[in-house]
């Protein structure tokens, strides 16, 4: 089984009266959060396991009363063990990046 985390962000056009119904779909779905919201816009961050529960958030958020539109701006696909590994800093190539020195 490959063991994958993915991350995405999504844009939510709705009505501005049906933030507090998005807010409460949200809070039932634990792979989702709101990173931010305004007015008739929100923007919705998913951690999960994969692109089928991805695809299924995004076709029930489309199907939530007042939501006009639900876009998918960003998704990466990451092992999870490589997310657990500690990040290494960049090693410069020696090649030339065309910044004097």
């Amino acid at each position: 089984m490959n063991d994958e985390v993915h991350i995405a962000s999504l844009v939510v056009r709705h009505r501005p009266d049906a933030g507090p119904r998005l807010e409460t779909w949200v809070g039932k779905c634990p792979a989702l959060e709101i990173a931010g919201r305004d007015g008739a816009c929100s923007i919705l961050l998913y951690e999960g396991s994969g692109t089928r529960e991805l695809m299924e958030l995004i076709e029930d958020c489309q199907a939530t009363p007042g939501v006009v539109s639900v876009n998918l701006i960003y998704h990466h696909a990451e092992p999870r063990d490589a997310l657990e590994q500690p990040a290494s800093p960049l090693e410069h190539s020696g090649a030339s990046d065309g910044l004097a020195s």
